[in-house]
């Protein structure tokens, strides 16, 4: 396959370059420019409900907040960042591309609010709206919302609308905030227009003071710390407890008041600063717009134009999703449609824009003696920036390295330009090492999410190099796409570029333009490079201590950095493996170095490095015949960890689930090997072993760990497991050289099982409004961390799948 596109490739290039059609670099800048400020503003800052914020660090930052204020305990029900505690019934955009804009729905249980945000953006990077609906079935309830923008480095933010006389404010009617920071475009303004169907309450009590008045929109600035504008909501608060303080001054009780004109924003300092509050109060539903325009542009938001912008936006994106996303039978219905469209809307709607300092241990050493956790002190590195999808927006809202390359594979399929910004996002953090932290936890903010013992990296870990995933992916869709045009000089001329085109061709440009995709991969090759090299040599098995002799000893691994316990690098944390010993070769992590491996001889190829790719090739079938010669237990008939025992000999650690059957997901297997392919196929088709209705089961039924001790990974069913083990049946199905009677079994086995995981997962979105990080073995019920977009948003491309294999 790369050889064909290879071929294109040459055949492009020359005849673009001879006859003056193409500059590279010329190429390469506009795309730069144009898919820049088409990215430019997003809901980047995703660990909250609705937060804004540009591609760009140090710049501007938008959130909203809300709470009801019938009784003083509603202020306790607020809702601003993302919480799995919170009583809310379903989140999420439902329709959303990061390019256009989209609509998010939030359902609170607690106030009985459903909001409704629309978000629109222009172009040029450098305009962008909300219209924030509230709707209730109770037409007497009251609920404040609150919008906050700060800016986070240099720049001027003001309020220019006037306010109430005898207030300093509080304003009657729309309100405008002026602001100029260069790196966001130079001067800006915001202005916050209410609908004239609103119904504000009235204030009856307070007469003493006009500031508490709810029936006006109160703004609130101060100066804060630019390190500390991310805070807004805890400075929100502070703010309304001054309110209570000062009534008990004044000798009144906060009881003797109405929560609705207790809990107004004040602003008893008058001061104009670089954070900024506007609140807004409503009697039932309510409408209300939020409109950033920069003096430069010139295609501004106007408002009276924003009801036709928002409808072109949403049919944009239904549009782009029905022409990406063919869904197969028995899944190519409107309700399976629109399931598919909101758990995409909602994995990109997770995307997040992270900048900071990191915690590092460089002095840490793993302990191979003891095998105990070692206790790390972490020093501040960076800072660094992060474009990244998260696993859970509630409960992981940072980068994960494993988790990325699966939460890239739908998002590849809907916009391969954006998988390759994220993808160079992640590997612009490859340091001089070849090292990319597991997690990344970068700054203050992201910080406050995860345990203090958890947030200090360790440069010895690793992780699955799931990345690599999208490299393979990516030239098998290149090549299929430019097959088509290897026809005539002619048909080759007709798709060259055309810049007028580059607009409406966003998305798929490095896919249609194979000079693209070519400087792409020379820019991030030598990082590639860098960090393969530090697979190979910090994970690499002991063969020096221990007197062993394999095929080829150089090619055997060994997650570094397990403890009793756990293998955190493995990404399967709690999966039962032998007792830790430096002797140990995992068949799991041998495996990833072969697809990573493979996935490295494809680059060295694209890129015409043949000497590189000689040697990728030479690794990769060492690695195959290591699997065999090293993993394979025939008495087990299965692939497994190794060890050795007293006398330093060599045994197997066998148990059935996810491990074992790597380097079948893989598809290390030879297409020949009838007997190993068999035995793989019938392990997870076993309902005593792996097999549930519900989907394959991480660990076997019959081993002895099974649902035991933290039973994490012990037994009940993932989806990115289950997605793999699926395209590996299919592309070992689909192989003329299997023997017939195996595909014939792979066949029947993949079209029940792709039908069972996808009902299951839509089944329990439908009951519960959330994808689930995990499913129950036994019932499907969803389990663990809700709203888990991640890998479980693979179900997309199960859906897409063929229904059976010819």
């Amino acid at each position: 396959m790369v050889m064909n596109i290879l071929l294109y490739i040459s055949l492009f290039c020359g005849i673009a370059v001879s006859q003056g059609f193409v500059d590279i670099g010329q190429i390469a800048e506009q795309y730069e420019k144009l898919n820049q400020e088409s990215l430019n503003w997003g809901p980047y800052r995703s660990n909250l409900y609705l937060g804004l914020r540009p591609k760009i660090p140090e710049s501007l930052i938008a959130g909203l907040l809300w709470f009801p204020t019938e009784t003083f305990h509603g202020v306790s029900l607020a809702k601003h960042a993302c919480d799995q505690s919170h009583n809310i019934k379903k989140f999420g955009w439902t329709k959303y591309d990061p390019r256009y804009g989209g609509l998010e729905r939030i359902i609170d249980g607690d106030s009985g609010l459903e909001l409704s945000v629309k978000f629109v953006k222009t172009e040029d990077g450098l305009n962008w709206a909300l219209r924030i609906e509230g709707t209730t079935n109770n037409p007497h309830s009251v609920h404040s919302v609150v919008f906050y923008t700060g800016l986070e480095s240099d720049g001027d933010i003001e309020r220019i609308s006037d306010p109430v006389p005898g207030t300093d404010n509080l304003v009657d009617g729309d309100l405008i905030i002026k602001g100029k920071m260069d790196k966001i475009g130079g001067e800006f303004d915001i202005q916050i227009i209410d609908d004239v169907k609103n119904v504000m309450p009235k204030s009856n009590t307070l007469d003493y003071d006009p500031s508490f008045n709810p029936s006006l929109t109160h703004h609130v600035s101060l100066t804060v710390p630019y390190e500390e504008v991310w805070k807004a909501s805890d400075i929100f608060w502070t703010l309304l407890r001054l309110n209570v303080e000062e009534i008990e001054e004044l000798e009144k009780r906060p009881y003797e008041f109405s929560p609705i004109e207790l809990f107004q924003l004040r602003n008893p300092g008058g001061f104009q600063g670089n954070l900024h509050f506007v609140e807004k109060t409503f009697i039932g539903n309510f409408q209300y717009d939020i409109i950033f325009n920069t003096k430069s542009s010139a295609n501004k938001i106007q408002s009276e134009h924003l009801d036709q912008m928002i409808t072109k936006t949403l049919n944009r994106i239904d549009e782009k999703f029905t022409r990406k996303f063919q869904l197969n039978a028995p899944f190519n219905t409107d309700k399976y449609v629109d399931f598919a469209k909101e758990i995409l809307s909602q994995l990109m709607g997770g995307i997040i824009y992270q900048y900071g300092d990191q915690l590092v241990d460089r002095k840490a050493i793993v302990d191979d003696v003891n095998f105990s956790h070692a206790q790390l002190n972490g020093e501040k590195e960076g800072p660094y920036e992060l474009f990244t999808c998260v696993p859970s927006r509630p409960f992981f809202p940072r980068g994960f390295y494993w988790d990325e390359g699966f939460h890239l594979l739908p998002v590849l399929d809907y916009d391969s330009d954006l998988t390759l910004e994220i993808v160079k996002s992640w590997f612009s953090l490859i340091d001089d090492n070849g090292w990319i932290a597991r997690e990344q936890i970068l700054g203050d903010e992201a910080r406050t999410k995860v345990p203090m013992e958890f947030t200090i990296q360790n440069p010895n870990i690793a992780n699955p190099p799931t990345l690599m995933l999208i490299f393979t992916e990516l030239l098998d869709m290149a090549n299929k796409l430019n097959l088509e045009r290897l026809t005539t000089q002619n048909d080759i001329e007709s798709n060259l570029y055309s810049y007028s085109k580059m607009k409406d061709s966003l998305g798929d440009l490095h896919l249609e333009n194979p000079e693209l995709m070519i400087d792409y991969a020379h820019s991030i090759y030598e990082k590639l490079q860098r960090h393969y090299e530090w697979f190979r040599r910090t994970q690499r098995g002991n063969t020096d201590d221990i007197e062993r002799s394999y095929p080829h000893n150089e090619e055997v691994y060994r997650w570094k950095g397990r403890t009793k316990d756990h293998c955190l690098p493995s990404g399967i944390d709690d999966y039962p493996r032998c007792i830790a010993d430096i002797g140990e070769l995992n068949v799991d992590l041998i495996s990833w170095m072969g697809a990573m491996t493979r996935a490295m001889h494809q680059i060295a190829q694209l890129l015409g490095k043949q000497d590189d790719a000689k040697l990728y090739k030479q690794r990769y079938e060492f690695i195959v015949e290591n699997i065999d010669s090293v993993h394979w237990s025939e008495e087990d008939q299965m692939y497994c960890d190794v060890s050795v025992d007293d006398d330093d000999l060599d045994v197997f650690e066998c148990h059935e689930g996810y491990v074992t059957l790597m380097p079948f997901v893989h598809r290390l297997i030879p297409s020949g090997s009838t007997s190993k392919l068999l035995a793989t196929l019938r392990s997870l088709s076993d309902p005593a072993k792996l097999w549930s209705q519900f989907g394959i089961r991480s660990l076997s039924k019959q081993d002895a760990n099974f649902h035991k001790g933290e039973d994490y990974w012990r037994g009940h069913i993932w989806i990115n497991i289950n997605y793999l083990v699926l395209e590996s049946l299919f592309d070992y199905g689909s192989r003329a050289d299997v023997d017939p009677a195996v595909r014939a079994e792979i066949s029947d086995v993949y079209k029940k099982m792709r039908e069972n995981v996808v009902s299951n997962i839509f089944e329990e979105y439908q009951r519960t409004g959330y994808a689930w990080e995990q499913y129950n073995e036994e019932d499907g019920h969803g389990q663990r961390t809700r709203h888990f977009l991640g890998w479980t948003s693979l179900v997309i491309l199960m859906m897409k799948m063929p229904t059976e294999i010819l």
